[in-house]
Order: structure tokens, then C-alpha cells, then sequence
């Protein structure tokens, strides 16, 4: 599954959403530049040396996260309490980007429960 498959994936959207999830691979590219992008849970996921670091997609009504991780939101409480959010995914607005900032952090926590024995 590659980065075709991506791409795929997100030219099922309204142009509109679309241009906000493209954004977001951007970003994330951008902040992961040795990850492969693959379609995993039916998700475009970033992967690096074979785990998922964190996946995204759009649906009705929200655009998500998917940090692989649970902990990655309880880490970042206080920083994610305006964002509906559940087990495993953080929702954000169809029609805003997500905060660049935000984004970072939430890699930057995957990252370090990553590290942990």
C-alpha cells in the first residue's frame, strides 16, 4: 500500500475537505520525512520502521486524528480539551486545518511513548 493509495483515499472527499486533509499530509510529511504513507484501518497512516505513528482521515461530519495510542491524548489533556475526541482518535472541523502546533505535539508524544521499555 502507498503513497498512490493516499492520495486515492483522500480524492473521495468534497474539494473543500479534501484541501484540509491534503494540508494536514503536508504537515505531517513535512514533521516525518523518512515515514511511508500507507492506507492502514483503511486510514492514510504514516509509518516509521514499521510502526503506525499517526493516521488520519475525514468523515461526515469531522476530519481525525489517530495517534495509535490512547495515552498520546491523556498526555496532551489540557492542550486537546476543545476537541471532541474518543478512544483513539481526535476530531477536528471539516472546513479548519489543524493547528500546526498541536500536531507537533501530539507526534512529539508519540515519540516518547514510543521510547519507553
Amino acid at each position: 500500500m502507498t503513497k498512490a493509495l493516499v492520495t486515492a483515499h483522500l480524492k473521495a472527499f468534497p474539494m473543500e475537505q479534501r484541501k484540509i486533509l491534503e494540508l494536514l499530509r503536508d504537515q505531517i510529511a513535512a514533521e516525518l520525512p523518512t515515514a511511508k504513507q500507507v492506507i492502514k484501518y483503511g486510514i492514510p497512516t504514516f509509518v516509521v520502521d514499521g510502526k503506525p505513528i499517526i493516521g488520519f482521515s475525514g468523515y461526515k461530519k469531522h476530519n481525525s486524528i489517530f495517534p495509535y495510542s490512547g495515552t498520546v491524548a491523556s498526555m496532551l489533556k489540557s492542550e486537546l480539551r476543545n476537541y471532541e475526541q474518543t478512544k483513539g482518535s481526535i476530531h477536528f472541523a471539516v472546513d479548519k486545518p489543524f493547528p500546526r502546533v498541536l500536531l507537533r505535539k501530539i507526534l512529539k508524544a508519540k515519540f516518547e511513548l514510543m521510547q519507553q521499555p
